[in-house]
């Protein structure tokens, strides 16, 4: 199962479309919120894939959870924006409730900045931001290859292609 992890599109559906197209074909799509729009029409009721989405700090819709916990192959993952967790500022309020919801796995977005790195027993991924990256120019984006027969992860931070004005 291949899936693919963004966050922070804000608006910009071109690009991500041009993730989805870059890694295509995927199983699941999992976006970290700040989509500033309704993804099924943004993507088409109809995708070949399944969608995961929560509601960011600049995402309005009464439709969208501002969390999700459920399972990809061998773990169990915690999602959401991280606005209400203070993420700029600590992980702790995260991973606390990842472990709530026996979560291994957190994945959040709301800083734009790419992370992955492990709290308390939680694996914590922040994909950055596919349209306003904070860390440099580079548009960042997760790729997540689950072994059908083991469930495990084989994790991949990956770069949208810088675009020329020439």
């Amino acid at each position: 199962m291949k899936v693919l992890v963004v966050s922070d599109s804000h608006g910009r559906n071109d690009l991500l479309r041009q993730a989805i197209g870059q890694e295509a074909p995927i199983d699941l799509l999992i976006h970290a919120g700040d989509v500033e729009g309704d993804l099924k029409k943004i993507l088409g009721e109809e995708t070949e894939y399944k969608i995961k989405v929560v509601a960011g700090n600049m995402d309005r819709s009464a439709e969208v959870n501002a969390s999700l916990a459920f399972d990809v192959g061998a773990h169990r993952v915690f999602l959401t924006h991280g606005h209400h967790y203070g993420v700029h500022y600590t992980a702790s309020a995260l991973v606390d409730m990842a472990k709530k919801c026996k979560a291994d796995v957190a994945i959040f977005g709301h800083t734009h900045m790419p992370v992955r790195e492990k709290e308390d027993g939680v694996l914590l991924l922040n994909p950055g931001s596919i349209a306003k990256p904070r860390q440099g120019p580079d548009k960042t984006y997760i790729v997540i290859q689950v072994d059908d027969k083991t469930g495990e992860w084989d994790l991949k931070f990956k770069k949208l292609p810088r675009q020329s004005w020439f």
